[in-house]
């Protein structure tokens, strides 16, 4: 990347006897595309767990991966599947927390939907192919745009200009007919200080559970033009998705019958034959576009301002069976001498949104003091609505009748203010607060026909300090505090707007401790991270979904998370390299109450009410004691390109309730990857690589996630209902990059 901009100082200049003036320059230019994401990432020495991703570990072992895929071999990251491989929908959680709870931003600006506070990277397909970097942060980390941070947050840039022209061709495919296509291409900064590059990506596959289909297309562009102390970039990027529903998951006993089943879309014809409707999928239509202006307005201060426009539709589709028509406000159906109280159908639930986004931090650097002031404004607005497509009995019911809509409008202001300071060379002091304020408005009927209007305003303040300190040359100590507030889901709230809410939902806190330890050298590198996570009236998992897949979340007014996260790096010679790391954790609810829906008998189903049960101490749901990742990499040729390497992840067995039941529990796993490549390097025409990967070497059988949700009736029965997504077994994939 210097090179680049040293490249471009020489031909804005021009002249011999500027040679030294243009490389300072072109140093000064090379910080810009780093103060584009400067806001929401930490430097080398903050007081912070932290992990970088470079653009080539990124596309190391990638082939139609998404991003969640990519990260898990990072410390305390499990990432899973719907449809059992990382083509369709998949996401990730670290140190046990959820995506709703992880803070996610594009090139500074927040990516994760304001409702949901869950970015879906299946809506961003192949996003990984267009990013230069990415750093991941445990704990509350630094203040950050959007959501806040509960768990990690995890900051990504895109690609930025190249010196020359240049063109990268790529094509994957695998087993469950999974097929990749990739081509971008770049003019290279021209002398007038342009660039523009263009990314194009097909994902197509059959996926590994029945209807887990995938059917991608993403587009990027980008236009940045390049002067002596600034930098404007305008991107857009588009994506289609197109995926089979697969968030219903399989009953446990089903399991030993066949993994790839899947209910989604099953019904019996008039035949008594057993039928799956064709279309049953979820889709979106993605559009954003981002300007990013970069400048340095003194030696000592540079400015970064960011606009950013999201603009989304989507909808999912099924089929129904049996479906009371007074669940849609709809009159009994009287066809012929038949009356109908309920029906087969067809639904589609859509939804749309515009999200803006605008923002700036100014970063002033003065010997060994630094200074960040940054703040951010965003407008949410989403509607929500459902039709019916096709009914079976029906009399006067039209085509496309709509039986509910709500909208909601959020807005979030948050303005931060960050200071590192080096009294000492081996000693920097580390402090930021951040204010926020959240103004979250619903209105409208739900799709029960349930009155969601309501208006919910919070103001945050995030405080974090911290200090490290290195020694003995290769050694360094760290600590630090944080708090972080939250605000609840979209779901989160309008369930506990509904009848026989057990209890209302509340903004939480987070009190976070973290220490630690480092060594490095050019041979090895050690960390040890100790942290202690504190909540209050944290909102937590009940194993339970709605119908489109939420995951339905409740209060608890004490719980902490707390752990040792060890990573160890070693290169003793050019042909091997070892990476490691395990996450040993305790994750505790204290005194928990939980509250199931009672009904009179399992043949007529009439609510009584609810029963509670109570814990004094429980597992928190989805948070594995153990989480680790081991790595061995071969280059057995010194001055060939050629690797081979074997990753492995192991994850410990996790609840995915919070009562401790043992019947609720997944068991741990053991996953062996393996990852083949060579370039061939076919100088002044460019270079081929050749790639071949073997997920689940041992064909391990394991699911990664679940569901479970429990009624009681009144004679002391119950009735479990559970979900498992069971994971593909040992499946190929073979890639070939062409780049010059």
């Amino acid at each position: 990347m210097k090179k680049v901009f040293i490249i471009l100082s020489i031909l804005l200049l021009g002249g011999a006897g500027a040679k030294a003036q243009q490389k300072a320059d072109s140093l000064k230019v090379v910080k810009l595309e780093e103060v584009v994401v400067s806001a929401t990432r930490v430097s080398q020495n903050a007081p912070i767990a932290y992990s970088n991703v470079t653009e080539a570990q990124i596309k190391e072992d990638n082939a139609a991966k998404n991003i969640p895929a990519i990260l898990q071999a990072l410390p305390s990251v499990v990432s899973y599947t719907e449809g059992g491989t990382a083509a369709g929908n998949t996401a990730l959680r670290i140190r046990g927390t959820d995506a709703s709870r992880i803070n996610v931003t594009l090139n500074g600006m927040p990516l994760n939907n304001p409702e949901s506070q869950e970015v879906y990277w299946v809506n961003l397909p192949d996003l990984s192919n267009s990013l230069q970097s990415m750093q991941v942060q445990r704990g509350v980390g630094t203040s950050t745009n959007g959501t806040a941070s509960f768990g990690a947050s995890v900051s990504m840039q895109t690609l930025g200009g190249r010196p020359k022209p240049y063109a990268d061709i790529s094509t994957a495919y695998g087993q469950y007919n999974t097929l990749l296509l990739s081509g971008a291409a770049g003019t290279g900064i021209m002398k007038n200080g342009l660039s523009f590059d263009a990314r194009y990506s097909y994902v197509k596959s059959d996926g590994y559970i029945r209807n887990g289909k995938v059917d991608h297309k993403n587009l990027y562009a980008a236009l940045s033009h390049y002067s002596d102390n600034q930098l404007i970039r305008l991107i857009y990027m588009n994506g289609i998705q197109h995926t089979g529903i697969t968030w219903e998951g399989i009953d446990p006993a089903m399991l030993f019958v066949d993994r790839r089943y899947n209910s989604a879309g099953q019904y019996t014809d008039d035949n008594g034959n057993i039928r799956y409707y064709d279309n049953e999928t979820d889709n979106y239509y993605s559009n954003i576009g981002q300007l990013i202006y970069s400048r340095y307005l003194s030696h000592s201060l540079t400015l970064n301002v960011n606009l950013s426009y999201n603009h989304g539709y989507g909808y999912y589709e099924n089929y129904k069976v049996g479906k009371s028509f007074s669940n849609f406000g709809l009159d009994e159906q009287v066809i012929g001498s038949s009356t109908y109280t309920s029906s087969d159908l067809t639904l589609r639930k859509l939804m749309r949104n515009d999200f803006y986004v605008g923002g700036f931090n100014l970063d002033y650097t003065l010997g060994k003091l630094n200074l960040v002031l940054g703040s951010m404004y965003s407008y949410y607005d989403g509607v929500h609505y459902g039709r019916i497509l096709w009914v079976k009995h029906n009399e006067d019911i039209p085509a496309g009748y709509e039986w509910y809509r709500n909208s909601a409008v959020k807005q979030d202001f948050n303005a931060f203010f960050k200071a590192e300071y080096r009294p000492l060379d081996n000693l920097s002091l580390f402090a930021e607060v951040q204010g926020r304020y959240i103004d979250y408005q619903m209105r409208g009927l739900d799709d029960d026909l349930m009155d969601l209007t309501n208006k919910n305003y919070y103001n945050f303040i995030n405080p974090k300090g911290g200090l490290s300190f290195r020694f003995a040359g290769y050694n360094e100590l760290y600590g630090s505090f944080g708090i972080s507030n939250r605000e609840p889901l979209r779901a989160d709230l309008k369930e506990s707007l509904k009848g026989g809410a057990s209890r209302s939902i509340t903004s939480e806190r987070l009190y976070d401790y973290e220490l630690g330890y480092k060594y490095a050298n050019s041979v090895v590198a050690f960390s040890a991270n100790f942290y202690y996570m504190n909540y209050k009236d944290q909102l937590v998992q009940t194993g339970k979904l709605n119908d489109i897949g939420y995951k339905l979340q409740e209060n608890v007014p004490d719980s902490y998370r707390t752990g040792v996260e060890l990573a160890l790096s070693y290169t003793p010679t050019y042909w091997l390299q070892l990476n490691g790391n395990l996450t040993l954790s305790r994750n505790k609810i204290k005194d928990y109450t939980v509250y199931y829906n009672q009904y009179d008998n399992q043949t007529d189903w009439n609510y009584l009410g609810q029963v509670s049960e109570t814990f004094k101490s429980t597992d928190i749901s989805f948070s594995p004691k153990a989480v680790g990742s081991f790595s061995v990499t071969f280059r057995p040729f010194e001055k060939e390109d050629i690797s081979f390497s074997f990753i492995n992840k192991y994850v410990g067995k996790m609840y995915y309730d919070n009562t401790s039941n043992r019947d609720n529990r997944l068991q741990d796993y053991f996953v062996t990857d393996f990852a083949a490549s060579y370039t061939l390097d076919a100088n002044k025409i460019g270079k081929f690589d050749f790639q071949f990967f073997i997920n689940n070497l041992a064909s391990v059988k394991y699911s990664a996630n679940a569901w479970v949700d429990t009624s009681k009736f009144a004679d002391g029965t119950q009735a479990v209902y559970k979900g498992l997504y069971p994971q593909a077994g040992a499946n190929l994939m073979g890639k070939i990059r062409y780049r010059f």
